[in-house]
């Protein structure tokens, strides 16, 4: 198939590139001028210079591909960074769902995030149609929904698109390995420090197969969660500590801390233009169960994504 892949430069995007060359596909990229291809360089790939957020250059790209992947966005959940994040996240999906429209691309498969379904209220896992009522304050979680609602838009007006919706995505990126700073600060000391609610952890290439399988199997205007096991940050402090055969005391952060981080650190953030380790969007999840259901997409897309424990071991490995 001739593919185009937006946010080929970023973690799921270069581990898509690399599946689907090896599956033989004619894979086309869409790469900002200032992005890294360091991911790519070694891929025998067609480049295409542009940005999402000018739908001429997303027209370009978009010509004569037959499946197109957009994953690019903009993740930063600080509030300043919001009338970016919505120019990418939101204006960038309704260029690539509106090109991909007028172009007659047998199927685009929109990239979302767990963050467009909604954040659950208690420790239960929620699956596709949870519903969505998140604090306004929340500007990625906003951007990601309102760029799902825009692939709605055209798959009214007769797109074939399908939506996934990936967790905390862990795995090998480059020299490092997304998600070991948590496994990092189990090193440190013997005092581990932990907000007290939790995530559901994913490996990279179950997304990409998840993606992949979203293609052959989704069914148009559908969303399907891409996640795994759901872990709160105690247990993958204390297993991850287990792991390295260490004994490590875990203390919980309590809610009160991180809002007073926060209450001190945004105010300055904003004042030095700098985004502050803590941020209110860093208090309001730090302390509620982030867990979802994948059933939908076992069932129908055939994904089955590796436990936690597999990861820690690969992360461990990694030297990470």
């Amino acid at each position: 198939m001739r593919v185009l892949i937006t946010g080929a430069t970023g973690f799921v995007g270069s581990h898509l590139c690399r599946r689907m060359v090896a599956d033989g596909h004619d894979v086309r990229v869409l790469c900002r001028p200032s992005s890294d291809t360091t991911a790519l360089d070694t891929l025998p790939i067609e480049r295409v210079v542009g940005d999402v957020t000018d739908y001429g250059s997303v027209e370009k790209a978009v010509s004569d591909r037959e499946w197109v992947v957009h994953s690019a966005a903009h993740i930063d959940s600080w509030q300043r960074r919001a009338a970016e994040q919505t120019r990418v996240n939101v204006d960038g999906t309704r260029h690539v769902a509106r090109a991909c429209r007028e172009a007659g691309v047998a199927r685009l498969v929109h990239v979302s995030s767990v963050a467009a379904i909604g954040i659950p209220t208690s420790a239960v896992a929620v699956d596709e149609d949870f519903l969505f009522d998140v604090d306004p304050r929340l500007t990625y979680h906003w951007s990601k929904r309102r760029a799902e609602d825009a692939v709605a838009a055209e798959v009214a007006r007769g797109l074939d698109a399908v939506i996934v919706n990936p967790s905390s995505i862990f795995g090998p990126h480059g020299r490092r390995y997304r998600g070991s700073e948590m496994v990092s600060k189990v090193r440190r000391g013997p005092i581990v420090p932990c907000f007290t609610g939790g995530i559901c952890i994913v490996h990279v290439v179950d997304v990409v197969a998840g993606i992949v399988a979203a293609f052959h199997r989704g069914s148009i205007g559908q969303r399907y969660i891409l996640g795994g096991d759901n872990v709160t940050f105690r247990v993958l402090a204390e297993r991850a500590a287990r792991a390295m055969h260490l004994r490590r005391r875990v203390v919980a952060v309590p809610p009160v801390v991180t809002a007073a981080a926060a209450a001190v650190l945004e105010p300055w953030g904003q004042l030095v233009n700098r985004r502050p380790r803590i941020t209110w969007a860093t208090h309001h999840s730090a302390g509620r169960h982030h867990f979802y259901d994948s059933t939908r997409a076992r069932t129908v897309l055939g994904y089955a994504p590796r436990t936690f424990d597999s990861i820690l071991s690969e992360c461990l490995a990694s030297g990470a």
